[in-house]
């Protein structure tokens, strides 16, 4: 008879069980040591002997056996690697710990008491899970629709944008361009501002600004641009930059993204000529910062949350990413420069990409791009590998689950939410989808 590994849902259970039979062993230890736990004593050294389940993913429960940890767990600081978990109880020799959401694959547990710091030589190995669902639109239904989550319809979903509040904004683009409003906790979905009424072309891919709250979007062409604030309930203002007296004069002609700086708060974007522009939010004044930087190629840019002054700009004729670094003014190509079209992951000098489009970091530094080519969302990690997260590469359809798996259709947008769950505009199926790593 063929054997089956257990399903996503048989694991989770699984996980479940356990940790609550973790918490009763837990508990009924505090019954039975009621007391004889002692509180830490900073004239004795901390030890530790194990830990246990050596192995898990997200929210498993962990057992530290070791010595003067005290008995309050707001003293105790326990980390898998550099991401802290929560430490439930402390019991002299026990901690009673849940491993946070992806801290490595492979981790180091630490424990800080008071001023002592000690590290096990064993390891936790980390088992992260991936899925892919649809948490809007129908890739039967090819029309706007406002409604539940469930009944809403998307025309031509290009670009996402999530604010500080986890508002998923998507741009459509094409013949009926339109701002779209996703509220999760409210199972709904509006239409914000509709067809016939932009100026300036298809609204392209939006940002806040670098307070997440005002949402910014570039038009097509010139000088125009849409700002969205929360305070205005979401009515868009249509406004345009103007080159400041110190600047040197510039197009704008055809922009495709913008994003924020937290550096010097002002918001970025580059033109189809090769333009890089920066300009103040507030004042509306713009500057050129630096010219014939890939000109030639449509494009969309990030900045790293790691290091801040590096600009990721994504170049879809080329197939190639590139960083400018806005404090010394340099570029260099950074993934798939000189490459054909096609499909290789690896690492960034040797990675191959079809049509690439919208890009985001997590706050974790790794950045997803929207291969619309292949049909699959790629990842680089900080360390500069190349992987492709989920999708198939260079089969289009449509399908929900684990990544071997899910299916997209020309994916374009991609933005990252303050989880660091990634929504996906999938938009060939006119779907708005959702890739969970934990």
């Amino acid at each position: 008879m063929e054997k089956r590994g257990l399903s996503f849902l048989q694991k989770t259970c699984f996980l479940g069980v356990i940790g609550l039979v973790l918490a009763f062993v837990f508990a009924c230890s505090d019954d039975k040591d009621k007391n004889g736990g002692s509180p830490y004593d900073p004239n004795q050294p901390v030890k530790l002997t194990t830990f246990y389940p050596d192995s898990g993913g997200m929210s498993t429960n962990v057992i530290i056996e070791g010595e003067n940890f005290g008995t309050d767990p707001s003293n105790v600081r326990v980390y898998y690697n550099k991401k802290q978990a929560a430490v439930v109880s402390a019991k002299g020799d026990k901690l009673y710990v849940i491993t946070p959401r992806l801290p490595g694959d492979t981790c180091v547990i630490s424990v800080v008491v008071g001023k002592d710091s000690l590290s096990f030589d064993n390891t936790f190995e980390y088992t992260s899970v991936t899925r892919v669902t649809t948490i809007a639109g129908n890739p039967s239904v090819n029309e706007q629709i406002d409604g539940t989550l469930i009944s809403a319809g998307f025309y031509d979903p290009r670009f996402v944008a999530i604010d500080g509040e986890d508002n998923i904004f998507v741009c459509e683009f094409s013949d009926h361009p339109a701002l779209r409003r996703i509220n999760m906790e409210k199972n709904e979905v509006t239409t914000t501002k509709k067809e016939g009424s932009w100026v300036g072309g298809s609204p392209n891919a939006p940002a806040v600004d670098s307070d997440g709250k005002v949402l910014m979007i570039p038009m097509d062409a010139g000088l125009t641009f849409y700002e969205f604030d929360p305070e205005r309930l979401w009515d868009g203002k249509k406004f345009e930059i103007m080159a400041a007296e110190d600047s040197k004069p510039f197009t704008s002609q055809w922009k495709h993204g913008v994003t924020a700086c937290q550096i010097d708060k002002m918001m970025y974007y580059r033109s189809y000529a090769g333009e890089l522009i920066k300009f103040d939010p507030n004042t509306k004044k713009a500057w050129l910062v630096a010219e014939n930087v890939a000109s030639g190629a449509d494009g969309w840019a990030v900045f790293s949350p790691n290091h801040p002054e590096l600009l990721y700009m994504s170049f879809r004729e080329f197939r190639y990413i590139g960083i400018y670094n806005i404090l010394t003014n340099e570029f260099k190509p950074y993934s798939g420069y000189g490459q054909t079209v096609g499909h290789q992951d690896g690492d960034v000098k040797d990675a191959i990409f079809g049509e690439i489009q919208q890009i985001c970091f997590d706050l974790d530094g790794n950045l997803f791009v929207a291969d619309k080519g292949n049909h699959c969302i790629r990842k680089i990690s900080p360390e500069g590998v190349v992987s492709t997260v989920v999708g198939i590469p260079g089969k289009s359809g449509y399908k929900d689950g684990d990544p071997e798996v899910a299916m997209f259709n020309s994916p374009t947008g991609v933005a990252v939410d303050s989880e660091g769950t990634i929504y996906i505009a999938d938009r060939e199926n006119n779907c708005i989808r959702r890739l969970s790593i934990e």
